[in-house]
């Protein structure tokens, strides 16, 4: 269950403003906490106003925060008589200090590169090339900021002027003491940004700390590796499991990641332009780069099953569209991963793309099914086995998986990056954290060596 939000009530999980007796009588009517329908660009969480009726995605919780922080002062500020003039005395002019909150709002609103544009391939454009920040981050910096406020609101007041390197430290150890290492290095390395960014439009001189961003050169601890790859039996029950559910698009994934080793946001918007002598091209919505794999078999069948899945629904939209809406129909069903729940107020499924974070819970939902096992109608045999092991597997580790069974494979690290899309330096450094604690890597090596010892191999140069 959701921690508690003032105003708001939670169903099965998805947020609602829940006006009580002295707002409902204010004319407040309960209103469901969603976004309009296609996530409009520039539309935020606080521009829900009670009594709206949205249909697009749920709010998040930390969306539903923002709303609710926001409501709650617009009621405060009409309860809140306007203040009396004062008539006598010289007016003195009430010194102003530009505050770190003051800052988070001017950067989130007028930063170059937290402007969209609403045109989606420009936006893509603008984001490969690094001009504009991904909705992603964006959404990961304002998360960071909240943080801090609610970790330390005397820091959010405070004049940024006033900032030091003692005091920025400070918080950061109380940060890694209250909310753990990895957030504590993520909201001062936002802050750390936003400051270089007031900096440099003059709204801050650092005067406190000889004119160093004070944020900077912390010496922040930097968190252990994630070290988790997949067993066969663990993707296996996965698949397994997802088919069973219903949920067939979450084997599809699974094995989508395993085959091509692609971030989970690039297989949700990749687009299927047909086989090219026995390969796809996939292209990477992070990087921009084409990356060419050979299809495997495995991967072959499955997306083989999900065209046939939506061959029908895919005839039926064209069939009933106008001639202008065609191409656009025909660009969504190109989709390799496309939502496949039923909708019940239309009585079908609407076969589109997911939005926010609703893959991620679906995949949660099935991961932690496949840990707790499947019974067989009896109730006492397993139709699919319990996966304990399941229970820390994240689905961003597919890629790591697919990584670390390449290398397995023999792969070398160029032919792994060529279908993953690595660079070389960061493919070493998966395969440095992942292959070293794997046995048959150890395995491997003495073979090598004792066939290199056997056929006389010579550790001199002779000249």
């Amino acid at each position: 269950m959701p921690k508690s939000i003032k105003h708001v009530s939670w169903r099965d999980g998805r947020p609602r403003f829940q006006p009580g007796p002295e707002l409902r009588a204010a004319g407040f009517k309960g209103t469901d906490m969603r976004w309009p329908d296609g996530d409009p660009i520039g539309w935020k969480p606080v521009a829900l106003k009670p009594g709206a009726k949205n249909t697009g995605r749920w709010f998040s919780r930390g969306e539903a925060v923002d709303w609710s922080d926001a409501f709650c002062k617009d009621i405060d500020k009409a309860k809140t008589p306007a203040a009396a003039p004062i008539a006598t005395g010289p007016r003195t002019a009430k010194p102003k200090f530009y505050t770190v909150g003051q800052l988070f709002e001017d950067w989130f609103r007028t930063g170059l590169k937290f402007q969209l544009p609403q045109d989606e391939a420009e936006r893509q454009r603008q984001i490969a090339a690094r001009i504009i920040y991904a909705p992603k981050t964006i959404r990961d910096y304002r998360q960071k900021a909240r943080v801090l406020e609610e970790h330390d609101p005397s820091l959010y007041a405070s004049p940024v002027d006033a900032l030091s390197q003692p005091v920025m430290l400070g918080v950061y150890e109380g940060l890694v003491g209250a909310r753990g290492l990895s957030t504590a290095r993520g909201a001062i390395a936002t802050l750390s940004i936003a400051l270089s960014w007031g900096k440099r439009r003059g709204k801050t001189t650092f005067r406190e700390n000889q004119g160093v961003n004070p944020a900077q050169d912390l010496a922040m601890s930097t968190p252990p590796p994630r070290i988790r790859f997949g067993t066969r039996t663990e993707i296996e029950t996965l698949v397994r499991v997802g088919d069973h559910m219903g949920l067939p698009v979450v084997g599809d994934m699974t094995l989508l990641g395993l085959w091509s080793g692609q971030r989970q946001g690039d297989r949700l918007k990749l687009e299927d332009r047909g086989l090219h002598k026995g390969r796809r091209l996939f292209r990477q919505a992070k990087t921009g780069a084409i990356v060419s794999v050979l299809e495997a078999p495995e991967l072959e069948r499955r997306l083989t099953a999900s065209l046939e899945r939506r061959r029908a629904a895919k005839a039926e939209a064209l069939l009933k569209a106008d001639p202008e809406e065609r191409a656009a129909i025909e660009r969504r069903f190109k989709r390799v991963i496309l939502n496949e729940h039923f909708d019940k107020r239309y009585g079908k499924c609407l076969w589109q793309p997911f939005q926010g974070q609703h893959y991620s819970h679906l995949f949660a939902r099935v991961r932690d099914i496949a840990v707790a096992g499947i019974r067989a109608e009896n109730g006492t045999d397993w139709l699919i086995k319990p996966c304990p092991s399941l229970a820390d597997f994240q689905e961003p580790d597919l890629r790591d998986t697919a990584v670390t069974w390449l290398a397995l494979a023999g792969c070398t690290i160029p032919e792994i990056c060529a279908i993953t899309g690595h660079s070389l330096n960061s493919a070493t450094r998966v395969l440095k954290h992942y292959l070293a604690i794997h046995p048959e890597m150890a395995d491997a090596a003495i073979r090598k060596m004792v066939a290199w010892y056997d056929a006389g191999g010579e550790t001199e140069f002779g000249i």
